[in-house]
C-alpha cells in the first residue's frame, strides 16, 4: 500500500546518529528520495524512536521506513512481522553481527549482513547497494568515495588501507556534530567529483589531530584494568573515562606502548552515557559488549553504563 503525496514517495529514515556510517545513509536518502523524514537514533534507542512511531500510528503515513546501521529489538520486530502493512513497508539494513547472533535477522524485512563478496561492509554500503539494486540512485564518483570511504573507517579497513581521507570524514563529523557533518557532505555531493577538504576542514582536523595526542596521553594515565572471563575467553579490560570523540583513537595510542599489556580498552564515555570498547590485541571486544547487555562487532562493541552488572563491576575499580 503507498500513500504517495504530490507523486513522490514518502520516505522515513531511522538511523545511527553517532558515527559516520550512520549519516551516510542519511546522504543516500536524501540524493535517493529527495525530500525524507530522518530520524537521528542512538544505539540503544531505536526500539523505542521506532515504537513512538508506531503508537502514534505516524508510521504508517510512509511508503517506505528505513532502519540503517542499526537492528530493531524484540516484541517490536514481531508486532511488525504481525502487521501486513508495516512488514512490507519497513526494511532493516544492519551489519552489526550481535544481531545475529541474537536471531534478529529471522524476519524477511530484517537483512543483517557482516560480509560481502569477501568484504566487510557498513550501513552506508548495504544501503548504497539497496538503493543502486532497487534504481532509486545512480551510481556515482563522489557517491562511490563517499560509500567506501565511510565504509573503511567504520570497520577499521581504513588502517590497512593507509586512508586518512577516510578518517578525517570522522574527525568533521566529531568536531563539528552530525547537522553540520550533513550540510557539508550534502553540498559536496552535489557540488563536486570526489571529495576534497577545504581549509577550514583541513583547519579543523589538524586541530583535533594536535589535541588528541595531548588529551589522550593524559586519559590513559588513569587507565584501571580488570580481567574478566566470558564465554570461555580471558579478557584484561582496562578503563578509562574519557569523551566520545576519542572513542577511534585510544586503542591505536595504547597499541604503540601497551604498557599495562591489556587486551582491549573500555571507554567510559564522559559526556553520553555508553562504554565503548576497541580492539587492542586480536580478541573479540563484543563478548564483552555482549555480557554487559551491550552489542558490536569482532574490533568494536558498545553497552549503556547503567548495566547492573557493568556497574557492579565499575564499583570495584573507581
Amino acid at each position: 500500500i503507498f500513500f504517495k503525496i504530490g507523486g513522490k514517495m514518502k520516505v522515513l529514515l531511522f538511523t545511527h546518529s553517532q558515527d559516520i556510517d550512520g549519516m551516510g545513509c542519511a546522504i543516500l536518502a536524501r540524493k535517493a528520495f529527495g525530500d525524507y523524514t530522518l530520524v537521528p537514533t542512538k544505539t540503544f534507542d531505536i526500539t523505542k524512536n521506532v515504537e513512538k512511531y508506531i503508537k502514534s500510528k505516524e508510521i504508517y503515513n510512509y511508503d517506505k521506513i528505513f532502519v540503517t546501521d542499526l537492528c530493531i529489538k524484540e516484541p517490536i520486530l514481531k508486532f511488525i512481522s504481525n502487521d501486513d502493512i508495516l512488514k512490507n513497508k519497513l526494511l532493516v539494513l544492519d551489519h552489526h553481527k550481535t544481531e545475529i547472533e541474537e536471531g534478529n535477522n529471522k524476519y524477511d524485512f530484517v537483512n543483517i549482513i557482516v560480509e560481502k563478496d569477501g568484504k566487510k561492509v557498513s550501513g552506508t554500503s548495504l544501503f548504497y547497494d539497496y538503493l543502486i539494486e532497487k534504481n532509486f540512485l545512480q551510481r556515482s564518483n563522489i557517491l562511490d568515495e563517499l560509500v567506501e570511504w565511510t565504509r573503511q573507517y567504520d570497520v577499521w579497513d581504513w588502517e590497512k588501507n593507509n586512508n586518512t581521507k577516510a578518517r578525517y570524514l570522522h574527525i568533521l563529523f566529531e568536531v563539528l556534530g552530525y547537522e553540520k557533518y550533513l550540510d557539508i557532505i550534502n553540498y559536496k555531493v552535489d557540488n563536486s567529483d570526489s571529495i576534497v577538504f577545504n581549509n577550514f576542514e583541513q583547519e579543523v582536523i589538524d586541530k583535533f589531530n594536535k589535541e588528541s595526542k595531548k588529551d589522550i596521553f593524559n586519559i590513559l594515565k588513569d587507565m584501571k584494568c580488570i580481567n574478566l572471563h566470558i564465554v570461555d575467553n580471558d579478557f584484561k579490560v582496562g578503563f578509562v573515562k574519557c569523551p566520545y570523540k576519542y572513542r577511534n583513537d585510544m586503542n591505536k595510542f595504547i597499541k604503540e606502548n601497551n604498557i599495562n599489556n591489556i587486551d582491549a580498552v573500555g571507554m567510559i564515555m564522559t559526556d553520553i552515557n555508553t562504554v565503548s570498547y576497541r580492539q587492542v590485541k586480536d580478541v573479540d571486544v563484543s563478548l564483552v559488549a555482549k555480557y554487559f547487555g551491550g552489542k558490536g562487532h569482532r574490533g568494536a562493541g558498545s553497552n549503556l553504563q547503567e548495566n547492573e552488572k557493568f556497574k557492579s563491576i565499575i564499583k570495584s575499580i573507581y
